[in-house]
């Protein structure tokens, strides 16, 4: 089995949700949302990055979001391959440029889902791509002789995706006030990628390894699905 190192995010994200539900049954209670979804500037925080967005309304239930995200991620990873005990350096960049549409059906009732929507919209991911390099975290025992983990090999692989745009579906909760001002949003949904491009190449005893190129592509073929999960914060300009 896979074990990430630093699982600090799924605390947080849990902890963000605590308080996000909180306040609004606080809100709700208090009878303090208001009715329809002005023009509006924030920034935002999540599972595709940070960044910032603008919010235009065209009616109290409908509008558009145009937004821009950057998400450098560095990790590392080990585990085992055939028996033996791997590490892996992983690098990967998802930057893109979103355009989501939302409709809130509930807007003006008052309540917990006032502010409840649906999204439809898509992002063009100028940046989206990932490399690792795996090797062996022990040395490699060849009858007597112990191999330094460096002189059998390093596998080095790069995941391109295509530069396209990325249909996005999902739900949400927006125009959470906050005060006159500012207000909260949280995001849950998913965009679907385009097919991604493996290539992949090794050093030392691993050099055949980049005959498996064709394989690896074809088992992540279907890993196509980039979860979103966002929070954001806004300041009205109406």
């Amino acid at each position: 089995m896979k074990r990430i190192k630093n699982n600090n995010i799924s605390y947080l994200l849990t902890f963000v949700l605590t308080i996000f539900f909180g306040a609004q049954e606080v809100l709700a209670q208090q009878d303090v949302i208001r009715t329809g979804y002005p023009q509006a500037i924030g920034i935002h925080g999540g599972t595709s990055g940070i960044g910032a967005h603008f919010y235009q309304p065209f009616s109290a239930k409908f509008g558009a979001r145009l937004g821009v995200s950057f998400m450098p991620f560095n990790t590392d990873i080990k585990g085992t391959y055939s028996g033996r005990k791997t590490h892996s350096d992983i690098k990967a960049q998802a930057h893109n440029a979103s355009l989501i549409l939302g409709y809130t059906p509930f807007a003006g009732k008052g309540g917990f889902f006032n502010s409840f929507g649906l999204q439809l919209g898509g992002a063009y991911f100028f940046k989206l791509d990932g490399e690792f390099d795996t090797r062996l975290s022990d040395p490699y025992k060849y009858g007597d002789i112990l191999v330094d983990p460096v002189q059998v090999g390093i596998i080095h692989t790069d995941v391109k995706w295509k530069k396209t745009i990325n249909p996005y579906a999902g739900i949400g909760w927006s125009n959470i006030r906050l005060d006159d001002r500012f207000s909260a949003s949280l995001d849950l949904g998913c965009y679907y990628l385009s097919k991604p491009k493996v290539t992949i190449e090794a050093s030392g005893l691993l050099e055949e390894n980049v005959m498996n190129a064709p394989q690896v592509e074809h088992n992540i073929r279907n890993y196509r699905y980039l979860p979103r999960v966002e929070f954001g914060v806004s300041y009205r300009l109406k």
